[in-house]
């Protein structure tokens, strides 16, 4: 080796120890994570809402946030909601304070946010004194009083400190925690709202309420139910009595106030709209909307949870004295999980019918018929939840409508890929009844 050579690889060696260094410095000196806690205004009612913001977190990143009791790691407490970061690391989230005395006898907790590895933890202290009491539960109406929160628990960093600064220990290993989503996130009074969710145990019963931030506006929506892979799917008509603030809180918890998750859903307008709707109206079937026309024109006249699309009404109404016998429409919505594969889709009509699966319209029969089977092969449906949506129209004499579906088989693998998803449409005219 020529000694040119040495002094270029001592060169690079010495520049990359510097960029090295210099990593190290800033690094060292770059801003902490952070976050701080509102919990105004503090209201005599439980669930009082802990509005948390953070920032300085890593990009695009789950964060777990909870509470700990002083003296005890942060992360190793209670976490009740997950959040995601912006790209500048950034987030926003609300969730109830647990009634449980564990929490209100204490004179302050920490509230803390931290990534599932638990190597970005920060943490900010929220003094009680008289709020501990004032979080006890008191009645509202007839309304159940809110659970005891006590849901997962993280296992405990090795070291941790309460601080508002970020911590570099990890976290051994993060329990999957119970989380919601709504779609929509906000909208007026008598809005379907679809709640979804992922981390629940399977085969378990929710019970789903709706919280007013800041006021003792409390509605208890109904129950509803996780699959067999712990996912919920779920639709409630946002109450028309509604008289609480525009910030409202989606609150789902297991029967035995193990676990909870929330989310916020802002209401637009005040306004209330003329659908004959009850209140509430949690849907675990179809949300069923009918009309006064065949058109699907104006606000549906009824609104319902129909747990199976399979009618036939003959010349009768789906509901005499709101609907009439014939020149009806109506519209059905059911969010589902379904697992990977292919499967047929059919329906059944006298009159017109319309199935849409995400938003891609698979059959589309708008016409006169008498009791005419149609069906659209989906191929490769991706594993997870889907929405699946229904539109049907009578116009004189009969009136039946059916909808469902079967998995087909798995096709032998060949080396030529199949598009994802795929819809064909096939039509098979049966006798009329």
């Amino acid at each position: 080796m020529t000694q040119r050579t040495q002094a270029i690889i001592a060169v690079a060696a010495g520049l990359a120890l510097l960029a090295f260094a210099v990593g190290l410095i800033i690094w060292a000196f770059l801003p902490a994570a952070t976050i701080s806690v509102q919990t105004e205004p503090l209201l005599e009612r439980p669930g009082t809402a802990i509005a948390v913001t953070g920032a300085r977190f890593p990009a695009n990143r789950e964060i777990y946030i909870g509470l700990s009791a002083p003296g005890v790691p942060p992360m190793a407490g209670t976490s009740f909601v997950r959040a995601q970061s912006d790209p500048a690391g950034k987030f926003q989230v609300t969730f109830p304070f647990p009634v449980d005395p564990q929490w209100t006898d204490l004179p302050e907790v920490i509230v803390y946010a931290g990534t599932p590895e638990g190597n970005v933890v920060a943490t900010a202290r929220l003094s009680l004194g008289r709020v501990a009491r004032l979080l006890t539960p008191v009645p509202v109406g007839s309304a159940t009083p809110l659970p005891t929160a006590s849901p997962t628990l993280l296992k405990p960093s090795a070291t941790a400190t309460a601080s508002s600064t970020a911590s570099t220990t990890p976290l051994p290993t993060a329990v999957p925690i119970p989380a919601i989503s709504l779609n929509p996130t906000a909208g007026r009074i008598g809005t379907a709202v679809v709640v979804t969710g992922r981390g629940w145990r399977a085969n378990e019963t929710l019970l789903v309420s709706l919280l007013g931030y800041g006021t003792q506006s409390t509605v208890n929506l109904g129950t509803a139910g996780t699959d067999t892979q712990g996912g919920l799917a779920a639709t409630f008509i946002f109450p028309l009595n509604w008289t609480g603030p525009s910030v409202t809180i989606v609150l789902v918890r297991n029967q035995d106030n193990s676990e909870q998750a929330t989310a916020v859903f802002q209401v637009i307008g005040l306004a209330t709209p003329t659908v004959a709707t009850p209140t509430p109206l949690l849907i675990t079937g179809w949300l069923g909307q009918y009309y006064s026309s065949q058109t699907l024109s104006g606000a549906p006249v009824l609104v319902r949870n129909d747990n199976n699309l399979d009618f036939d009404w003959g010349s009768s109404s789906p509901a005499p004295g709101l609907i009439p016998d014939d020149h009806f429409s109506a519209r059905w919505t059911r969010t589902m999980y379904f697992l990977p594969g292919s499967y047929r889709l059919w329906a059944i009509a006298d009159d017109g019918v319309r199935v849409w699966l995400d938003n891609n319209r698979l059959i589309d029969e708008w016409h006169l018929a008498s009791n005419t089977q149609y069906s659209a092969d989906v191929l490769n449906l991706a594993e997870g939840q889907h929405t699946l949506k229904v539109e049907y129209y009578e116009e004189a004499g009969m009136a039946k409508v059916r909808v469902g579906w079967q998995q087909l088989p798995t096709p032998t693998p060949t080396s030529t890929s199949t598009p994802t998803p795929t819809a064909t449409a096939t039509v098979v005219t049966t006798p009329a009844q």
